[in-house]
């Protein structure tokens, strides 16, 4: 099959858009070579565009083409489109077509959300995975800021490789400090360890800097890690960060087994790639775990830093694991008690479910005579067996809750008359 590794950073642009850089990579050897003049071709037709409320805010179309030698390489062809958009939310979607066998197509679509930096604090833009940073010519089709940046879209490396990551500062000169500040490497792997750690202290050169580090993939062995820039003041506090996943295969090291063996435990990585929209949706999903002294924390919170502290501190309160069970109950929830447009994680069932888990039995009443519909929940190891009814109190509406025997949740012996239809 066709497949298109994706990815993309987004950086500081203009008074009123960001600068997007999205990433592809094509193995060669996926591509449908034909004779030509000059030896075997192959073509990629590649469409990206970015859609907001319906349309089409820009788009970008090219032919990207491959001569083989000898042999087919075991290499990706890298190339990058690059984009300028207006704050909001957009839908990006990429389109690879094989020129050559029109049955042969990928696409990617992910959420894009665009917001303008911050001016007011030193922010990061999106941390780059590349695989090769030096110093550049211009014209590459890679080059920025006196460095050719080469992506590796897919995040993928091998233990011979070199991984490098590349991000930007902005608004170092604001505020009456001017001291150097420190910039933080940190290398967490899959259940939350740090691996990695190293700061180099940076002088305020300029209103804007660039900021490049290479990891030593050699040492790590196969898995998936996060690495995490973060910025900190001369107090050594942090004042921004900004993360990005990616794959380390090493036949020499191997997996780590204590991948295996230890229960997932929460870093603060778990947030450190997510937007302020992903934080306030994390959190509005939580609703149900959540106190309401909690609740009124978060909302008096500003900016996506104070955020991520927040949620760390909230789930690594909890029973290790929680959040992962938690959020899995919340999908579910969301994708099974759907209703006239209302997520399910809302309704009376979806909190039910999210709370307790799956019911060991249910017992369905969806169409008896004198009774509107209802369903009666068991569960057998909550409280020595409890029970929890529903009823479609309104045609085609949802089922709510009307009886329970969990001594926390609403109780109503006479529960049927809401069932009666008459």
């Amino acid at each position: 099959k066709l497949k298109i590794g994706v990815d993309l950073a987004r950086f500081r642009g203009d008074d009123i858009g960001v600068y997007v850089e999205v990433y592809y990579a094509f193995p060669q050897w996926q591509l449908t070579y034909v004779q030509g003049a000059a030896g075997m071709k192959g073509a990629i037709d590649l469409t990206t565009i970015a859609v907001r409320n319906d349309s089409i805010i820009a788009a970008d179309r090219m032919r990207v083409e491959h001569t083989l030698s000898d042999s087919i390489g075991r290499s990706s062809l890298i190339h990058m489109s690059k984009l300028m958009l207006p704050e909001g939310k957009y839908t990006l979607k990429v389109i690879a077509r094989d020129v050559h066998n029109a049955s042969r197509v990928d696409s990617v679509t992910r959420d894009l959300p665009i917001k303008l930096p911050n001016e007011q604090r030193m922010v990061l833009s999106d941390v780059e995975i590349a695989s090769k940073v030096h110093k550049g010519k211009q014209g590459s089709p890679f080059y920025k800021n006196t460095l050719d940046v080469v992506p590796n879209p897919e995040g993928t490396f091998g233990e011979t490789q070199s991984c490098y990551v590349y991000a930007e500062a902005y608004n170092l000169l604001l505020g009456e400090d001017k001291s150097d500040y420190t910039l933080r490497t940190a290398v967490y792997n899959a259940i939350g360890k740090e691996v990695i750690s190293r700061e180099k202290p940076r002088k305020r050169t300029g209103e804007s800097a660039v900021l490049v580090d290479q990891i030593d993939v050699a040492k790590l062995r196969s898995g998936v890690y996060t690495v995490v820039l973060s910025l900190l003041d001369s107090a050594q506090k942090p004042i921004t960060s900004s993360g990005k996943k990616f794959f380390v295969y090493n036949s020499v090291l191997g997996i780590d087994s204590s991948l295996v063996h230890l229960s997932p435990a929460l870093s603060l990585n778990v947030f450190a790639t997510m937007e302020e929209v992903e934080l306030d949706r994390d959190f509005k999903w939580s609703k149900w775990e959540a106190n309401e002294n909690e609740k009124d924390q978060y909302e008096s919170l500003k900016g996506v830093e104070a955020k991520r502290r927040f949620l760390h501190e909230f789930w690594s309160k909890r029973a290790d694991g929680l959040r992962d069970t938690y959020m899995k109950r919340v999908a579910a929830a969301n994708t099974q008690f759907n209703v006239l447009g209302q997520e399910g994680y809302k309704t009376d069932g979806g909190r039910v479910h999210i709370m307790y888990g799956p019911p060991d039995d249910i017992e369905r009443h969806p169409n008896e005579s004198g009774t509107r519909p209802y369903e009666v929940w068991s569960f057998n190891q909550i409280q020595g067996g409890v029970i929890f009814v529903f009823v479609m109190r309104q045609q085609g509406g949802d089922y709510e809750l009307v009886h329970s025997t969990h001594r926390n949740e609403l109780h109503d012996s006479n529960w049927q008359r809401y069932a009666q239809t008459n």
